[in-house]
């Protein structure tokens, strides 16, 4: 990843590696992949006017797939940021056969499949692809988004960031506006390494992490406390706040000797792996 992050031509071969070593190239919708995603549609639905509604997703990553199912349900209009451009046609119109095989309704329209990116996801559904672009800094009026949301991209990213992000996105959103968040907090390499735990990464101090943490696979560490802390540091009050503990061999936490920076946690932070919110304003919930 440290070679990919500097290699001319990398993410050619970035996705060269996905198709033909790692098998993550194209995603596969399973009911429970599916499920996960739909968080993001049960909070949209929760506006006042889901359909006069629009919504902003960064870190759209390569298949779209948040944008098309707010689509679905009548969202207006959809901003799709990502710091890379990272989608390519092959993997939008996977994801839209899937979504057409496995019943999803998208009300008033078919499932089109799309040739041009930029024209055929604006015309078909309302979404405008903005990769590469820097949503900490967007160029929209203030209070024109009434919905923002990111899935598995905020640990990629520093809690410095995560701010400038925030305080964009709270100039971006109007009185009635939601932010809906799902968070990753798992150590991302024993996706692809069986040989270690989804803890391992606490073993290492930040000065130590360094060397494993390349720009194009960052991961910041930060637990769920941390999260609470910085929203609340933003303005933001949760009307959901959920940290989630799938099953785990307690001995997997136990056996590793933890870095200094994680020893002020509770086993219980350390546990969680995924992190939920809804997020509105402080401001907006005084009014």
């Amino acid at each position: 990843m440290h070679f990919l992050a500097h290699a001319p031509g990398s993410p050619t071969i970035h996705r060269w590696l996905q198709r033909n070593w790692t098998g993550r190239y194209l995603d596969r919708l399973s009911p429970e992949f599916l499920d996960s995603y739909n968080y993001h549609v049960k909070n949209f639905l929760l506006l006042p006017a889901p359909e006069q509604s629009c919504a902003l997703e960064f870190g759209v990553g390569r298949n779209l797939l948040t944008p098309l199912l707010l689509s679905a349900v009548g969202a207006r209009q959809i901003f799709a940021y990502d710091i890379d451009r990272l989608a390519t046609v092959e993997q939008i119109n996977h994801v839209i056969r899937q979504l057409r095989e496995l019943d999803v309704p998208c009300p008033g329209q078919a499932w089109h499949e799309i040739e041009n990116i930029d024209i055929d996801l604006k015309r078909y559904y309302r979404i405008d692809y903005l990769a590469p672009c820097d949503v900490r800094r967007t160029s929209l009026p203030a209070g024109s988004i009434d919905f923002v949301c990111s899935t598995s991209t905020m640990e990629h990213i520093s809690s410095a960031d995560i701010v400038s992000i925030v305080t964009e996105c709270r100039r971006l959103c109007s009185p009635s506006a939601l932010m809906s968040f799902i968070i990753d907090y798992h150590d991302h390499y024993s996706s692809f390494d069986a040989g270690i735990t989804r803890f391992n990464f606490y073993r290492y101090s930040e000065f130590k992490w360094k060397w494993f943490n390349p720009p194009n696979h960052f991961q910041n560490r930060l637990r769920h406390s941390d999260y609470e802390a910085l929203f609340a540091s933003c303005g933001l009050i949760a009307l959901e706040n959920r940290a989630i503990t799938p099953p785990y061999n307690e001995k997997d936490l136990k056996n590793i000797r933890l870095a200094g920076e994680f020893t002020k946690y509770s086993t219980a932070d350390l546990a969680a792996l995924n992190g939920l919110f809804l997020l509105k304003a402080a401001c907006a919930i005084a009014a």
